[in-house]
C-alpha cells in the first residue's frame, strides 16, 4: 500500500544533489566575489587575482550546472507524478459464464490477491444479466498519492444484477460476502469520520459491473479514485 517517497527515482535523487551542489558553488562564488570586491574598495591585498574570463567563465558553468539539475528535478516530478495517479494495483481476476440453458444465469470464478504471492480462488453461481463487485475505498490526499500512499481498499460482496429494476424486484437476490465481518468497526468509523481525518480525501463505498462472457477474463483494479475493470481476451 505504501512505497518509500520518489522510489526507484534516481533521476529525481540524482538532480537534487546536483542543485544543491550548483546552489552552494554559486553561493560561493558571490561570496568571493564580494569579499573581493570589498578588499579592493578598502585598498588591501586580494591575493592571487582571477581573470574577467575566468571568472565568467566559472559563473556560466554553475548557472549551466544549476539550469541542467532545475530542468532534470522538473523531468523527473513529472514522472513520478504521472506514475503516481495513473498506477493501479490488481485487487482480484475473474472469470464468469453464462450457464447454458439457463436464462440470467452464471458461474463466477474470483482470484482475490490476498498477497503478493498467495490467491484465494471462490466459485459463486448467480443470478441476472450481470455480475457485481462491492468494495470499500479508502481515498488519501493528492499530494500523499504522489509520495507513493496508495488507495487502500476492501472487496466485501459479489452479487448478480439485473438490468431492469423491475427484475432486481421480483426476482431473489443472488449474493455472498466476501469478508467475515460485514460490519467491520474499523470501516463503520472511517465512513463516519474518515472525511474528516487529516490527509484522508473521502471514504466511500464503490462497485464495478458488467456482462459475464466465455471468451473473457476480467481484472479489477484499484486506482487513485476506486475500482476498474479491465477485460482481457482468454
Amino acid at each position: 500500500m505504501f512505497n518509500p517517497p520518489f522510489s526507484g527515482s534516481m533521476l529525481i535523487y540524482s538532480a537534487l544533489g546536483l542543485l544543491c551542489a550548483g546552489l552552494v558553488m554559486l553561493m560561493l562564488f558571490i561570496t568571493k566575489r564580494v569579499h573581493h570586491i570589498i578588499r579592493r574598495l578598502q585598498r588591501k591585498p586580494v591575493g592571487r587575482r582571477v581573470g574577467v574570463i575566468a571568472s565568467t567563465l566559472r559563473l556560466l558553468l554553475i548557472l549551466l550546472l544549476i539550469s541542467v539539475s532545475s530542468a532534470m528535478l522538473f523531468l523527473g516530478a513529472f514522472i513520478q507524478s504521472y506514475a503516481a495517479f495513473t498506477h493501479r494495483e490488481l485487487a482480484a481476476t475473474i472469470h464468469c459464464t453464462p450457464v447454458p440453458g439457463t436464462k440470467d444465469a452464471m458461474i463466477l470464478e474470483l482470484v482475490t490477491r490476498e498477497s503478493p504471492t498467495i490467491a484465494l480462488i471462490s466459485c459463486y453461481h448467480l443470478r441476472g444479466q450481470q455480475w457485481t463487485v462491492e468494495g470499500h475505498v479508502l481515498k488519501w490526499d493528492d499530494w500523499l498519492n504522489f509520495l507513493g500512499l496508495r488507495t487502500m481498499y476492501k472487496l466485501t460482496r459479489v452479487r448478480g444484477r439485473y438490468l431492469r429494476a423491475d427484475d432486481e424486484m421480483k426476482n431473489p437476490a443472488t449474493v455472498y460476502s466476501l469478508v467475515a465481518n460485514e460490519e467491520d468497526p474499523r470501516w463503520r468509523w472511517l465512513y463516519e469520520y474518515g472525511a474528516r481525518l487529516p490527509f484522508v480525501q473521502a471514504v466511500y463505498g464503490n462497485t464495478v459491473f458488467t456482462f459475464p462472457s466465455e471468451t473473457k477474463t476480467f481484472d479489477i483494479y484499484v486506482t487513485t479514485s476506486g475500482f476498474m475493470i479491465a477485460e482481457e481476451e482468454q
